[in-house]
């Protein structure tokens, strides 16, 4: 078994080089690289293996013991522990209001960002916006068992976000909120590709800086063909799944 190379990490010079070894263990655990029952490596081989002091192996490995992650055994050695996870949120692509019913029934929200702004450019180009245009942006982390399971970014044009704030957005899909004021999806595009977890959602996501991630991007039309809402989902594939039925082709 090789771990994950995390002498990666020691670039990142804007997170503490601690919590960027815990994160590669983490994610190394969760991947059951180190499956429950195994042995960790010692801190002298940790430290050389990251390149790091022993003082910074410890204190990652104060926080994954915190975290229930590891059990420590006096004389023996330190060992993964067993642990109860929630399945991955499962979710069909082909009804939209089935999948956000089922992620509000099974999650919690948290916005950790709200803003109105300008648009980067590729989302301006979307709505054929100017560059000076304004745009609700929100940034959601949504939990599942208190786990981060899915970061999710939208940008709406100005004169619909401003009708809603970010406590409404805590308690209900975007889908549902927009529904209450009369805007409806009728129709959209979803692209589903991979990204590289940045230093900023690594920490937010709890995943090791530069893990695979799923991402899916989506531009909603309404009724009459106009663009209300850019959305982009980040989620290590472990904890969110899209399923899509396939056509009998036999017949």
């Amino acid at each position: 078994m090789e771990p994950l190379h995390a002498t990666l990490a020691k670039k990142r010079r804007n997170i503490p080089l601690h919590h960027q070894v815990f994160l590669v263990l983490q994610d190394e655990i969760a991947e059951r690289r180190y499956a429950p029952g195994e042995a960790l490596p010692a801190e002298e081989d940790l430290a050389k293996l990251f390149g790091v002091s022993r003082v910074t192996i410890r204190a990652a490995m104060e926080t994954l013991g915190t975290l229930g992650l590891i059990e420590r055994r006096q004389g023996v050695g330190t060992f993964v522990r067993e642990l109860s996870k929630p399945e991955p949120l499962t979710v069909p692509i082909m009804d939209l209001a089935a999948r956000n019913n089922e992620i509000v029934r099974t999650t919690r929200a948290r916005v950790i960002a709200y803003e109105f702004t300008r648009a980067p450019r590729h989302v301006r180009s979307h709505f054929e916006a100017g560059a000076d245009d304004m745009f609700q942006r929100a940034v959601r982390i949504r939990y599942m068992q208190d786990s981060p399971i899915m970061q999710v970014t939208t940008y709406i044009p100005e004169a619909i976000g401003r009708q809603f704030g970010p406590s409404d957005m805590e308690g209900a899909s975007l889908y549902a909120i927009l529904q209450r004021f009369g805007i409806s999806f009728a129709f959209g595009e979803q692209v589903v590709s991979a990204a590289a977890a940045d230093p900023i959602v690594a920490e937010r996501l709890n995943v090791a800086i530069g893990a695979p991630l799923l991402k899916v991007t989506r531009l909603h039309f309404d009724m009459q063909r106009r663009p209300i809402q850019h959305f982009e989902l980040l989620a290590p594939p472990a904890t969110y799944e899209l399923r899509m039925p396939l056509k009998d082709f036999t017949r």
